[in-house]
């Protein structure tokens, strides 16, 4: 385990590359170019008015947005869902009414240009809506995750690496990225060439509940001294919802197949250049420490728990925070600036605390925070 004198020296090295907020992005600049430049509302296979797309789910955190940006494309949207989540958004779109663990019946005897199914966790929810749909529509789009992989030790960790858990028969598959592997399957087996799977990482921005990014901005925000867990050098990796929403219209028009990660940024960013990026943000006094990650994981506080966002790049998860989105890139994948991202991850955030004290759901409360920094400068 490493001291925190040894700490002091690396984390001043990388500090400066990261003054502007902006390190780990092509030429430090704004907004990459448009995705698209043609004109909305253009349907690529036929240049006639925009795509039917029927969206499994559509009201939790990654629908709105790729209903918005959609919409704004000139495509028509339908949404299937339960009807019970954020059920005010949208009234000028179609909505079905149905829930695909047991009742897709809704869905039957309809056609679409192409489905985005982000709400499908298990193979069996899969199973019945790739039923249903299979010769309904084109294109099938499954949102599936980075955590299918076996491990994240390859040299190079595209889309190519192995998935599911290693050494074990799958009817003793368990939990998200292994469930996530048996829907893939499922996909692939009901829609071949006309199968579309994307593997995103954390994906951050407005609308973020679970707060493992929105943490972040807030705490640097609030200033003073913040823990920071790991070694500056830390690779970290994420995607903006906005960027994966505007990514998925994007190939659903050029009629993209296949398997795709979509890991942001679109090059190396440290935990260093991400925590001085997000203080570019804001004006309040603020200083950051490092903690080692097995100072941290004694006293209870490893990732999984109360700091969720990166791992320690060692053992299985070696490689988890340079994972390869080349072919992604190629496949016209754009990335926001850090500064873009956490300045209305900000608002966002702020917008919640209106009327009333919000608290997080991730992150180091004030007390222990100060408690392992006071132990960490014993040590």
């Amino acid at each position: 385990m490493a001291t925190r004198r040894e700490f002091i020296g690396r984390a001043g090295t990388v500090a400066g590359a990261a003054a502007f907020g902006l390190a780990g992005y092509p030429d430090g600049a704004g907004t990459l170019p448009a995705i698209d430049p043609e004109p909305a509302g253009r349907d690529r296979r036929t240049n006639q008015p925009g795509l039917s797309i029927l969206i499994l789910g559509g009201t939790g955190f990654i629908g709105p947005h790729v209903v918005r940006h959609a919409l704004a494309r000139g495509h028509e949207i339908t949404l299937f869902n339960r009807g019970r989540t954020n059920t005010h958004l949208f009234p000028e779109v179609e909505k079905l009414v149905g829930d695909r663990n047991d009742d897709v019946a809704a869905l039957e005897g309809r056609r679409w240009d192409a489905v985005i199914d982000n709400s499908g966790y298990t193979p069996d929810q899969v199973r019945l809506s790739v039923d249903v749909l299979r010769d309904a529509t084109a294109q099938y789009l499954f949102t599936s995750t980075r955590a299918v992989y076996t491990d994240y030790t390859a040299p190079v960790m595209n889309e190519d690496a192995p998935v599911g858990p290693k050494d074990l028969p799958e009817s003793e598959w368990r939990g998200y990225g292994p469930n996530k592997v048996l829907a893939e399957r499922v996909v692939e087996g009901g829609f071949g060439t006309r199968t579309l799977i994307v593997r995103p990482p954390v994906i951050v921005g407005p609308g973020d509940r679970s707060d493992r990014f929105t943490y972040w901005p807030d705490r640097i925000d609030a200033g003073g001294e913040v823990l920071v867990q790991g070694d500056p050098t830390d690779p970290v990796q994420f995607i903006d919802v906005r960027d994966l929403s505007e990514f998925y219209v994007h190939l659903l028009e050029q009629q993209t197949a296949g398997v795709l990660n979509s890991v942001g940024p679109g090059a190396p960013l440290s935990s260093a250049e991400l925590v001085y990026g997000i203080r570019a943000i804001t004006a309040t006094p603020v200083s950051f420490t490092w903690v080692d990650w097995d100072f941290l994981a004694e006293r209870g506080q490893m990732p999984q728990q109360q700091l969720a966002f990166w791992q320690p790049p060692r053992g299985r998860y070696l490689n988890y925070g340079r994972m390869d989105s080349s072919r992604g890139i190629a496949a016209g994948l754009r990335f926001r600036p850090l500064a873009v991202i956490a300045k209305d991850t900000l608002d966002w955030h702020r917008s919640r605390e209106v009327g009333g004290e919000y608290r997080l759901r991730t992150g180091l409360n004030r007390a222990t925070e100060a408690e392992l920094l006071a132990a960490w400068r014993e040590n």
